[in-house]
């Protein structure tokens, strides 16, 4: 009995492996793109590799849960095929007995998939955008078409191109605005540099340094010019650079508040209890909080239903077949939930760790069903 336990896990941890090998890269691919995208071309291939080990673990977050699931069905589905399960109880060994072993191993992947969801990939990601910063030439330098242009949460910035040798915007030209749209500033210079900054009350942004520079500031009294040869101006929130819309994520041009997403369990929980602590809503911080969780115990759940829709399916020859109808329920069930909860939990209709827990409780209840129906018969 054992030897027959040991060949089914030994068989399904190998598929798992060369399964999570082959997912990974395509959802690090994935990532990797959405990180040239928001970058706006700014990170090549030397940077997206030394970005390796910290995007790495976001990948694994999306990747075991769906292998795992693959590997289950793929295994579990084959010995159905092959008629071995039939031979087996006929033989008098029961399902319950290949079944142990498989949501055993499962329970273990749910639990390192909440520690590894809750801690690790969250340090991860406040490290990757730590990086990130350091490529503020090579993205600046990468900036292509007509437009040119910065646009701040209360200005815009125009310029005509960036120089990389003296790392400089030659040409530029900034338009500054007060709550209510009306000109405050207007800087014409002849170059620009661009620094990362704390401001004496805590906060981030970006200080702008003008070389050669005309002011114009629009007092009471009406609009003054005057020349200034340097000027400072310190700007918070970026809201686009160019075609980009990655700025403020990756080199800090935004007054810094830690979000949900980039927390970890515990601080989550330490938010939970203490609201306004972070960026977003109390409901933020909930759905950040049970969403984590939930998708860090998801492998646990995909398993179980594949295994338990593989030996309630009646054994045939057809196994792509057999494979995918093992496998799409749990998708089609699990992932579009997964995508919409969070959306759900925001308008209020209902609760945020009901909706985010709801897809692997539908993932149970299925199981749970088919497992008795595969032990009776």
């Amino acid at each position: 009995m054992l030897r027959i336990q040991r060949e089914l896990l030994a068989e399904l941890l190998l598929s798992f492996v060369l399964s999570a090998l082959v997912v990974t890269a395509v959802v690090f691919l994935g990532v990797m793109l959405r990180f040239v995208r928001d970058g706006g071309g700014a990170l090549g291939a030397a940077a997206l590799w030394t970005l390796l080990p910290n995007m790495a673990p976001v990948a694994l977050s999306y990747s075991v849960p769906f292998a795992w699931l693959t590997a289950t069905a793929f295994v579990v589905g084959r010995w159905s095929s092959d008629h071995e399960l039939m031979a087996l109880s006929t033989a008098g060994v029961h399902l319950r007995t290949l079944a142990v072993p498989l949501i055993a191993f499962g329970i273990l992947l749910g639990v390192a998939g909440m520690y590894y969801n809750g801690w690790e990939v969250p340090i991860k990601n406040r490290e990757m955008r730590a990086r990130l910063r350091d490529y503020l030439p090579r993205f600046l330098s990468s900036l292509r078409g007509t437009e040119r242009s910065v646009a701040f949460d209360r200005g815009r910035l125009s310029f005509e191109r960036w120089d990389e040798e003296s790392r400089k915007l030659l040409g530029v030209e900034l338009d500054r605005r007060d709550g209510d749209g009306h000109l405050k500033e207007k800087v014409v210079a002849a170059s620009l540099r661009l620094e990362h900054v704390t401001t004496a009350e805590g906060e981030e942004g970006l200080r702008l340094g003008f070389d050669d520079a005309f002011v114009m500031s629009t007092p009471r009294g009406g609009a003054e010019m005057s020349w200034r040869g340097r000027h400072g101006v310190v700007v918070g929130h970026v809201e686009r650079v160019g075609a980009s819309v990655g700025f403020n994520e990756f080199f800090g041009g935004q007054r810094w508040a830690a979000r949900p997403r980039d927390l970890t369990i515990g601080e989550l929980l330490y938010a939970n209890e203490n609201r306004g602590m972070v960026r977003g809503t109390h409901r933020d911080v909930r759905i950040a909080l049970h969403g984590r969780l939930a998708n860090g115990a998801a492998a646990f759940f995909l398993g179980l239903f594949a295994l338990s829709m593989a030996m309630a399916l009646p054994p045939s020859s057809h196994r792509v077949r057999d494979f995918v109808l093992t496998a799409a329920p749990a998708v089609l069930t699990f992932y579009p939930l997964q995508i919409a909860g969070p959306t759900l939990a925001r308008s209020g209709a209902v609760s945020p760790w009901l909706i985010m827990w709801l897809p692997n409780a539908l993932l149970l209840l299925g199981s749970v069903f088919l497992l008795r129906k595969a032990f009776r018969r």
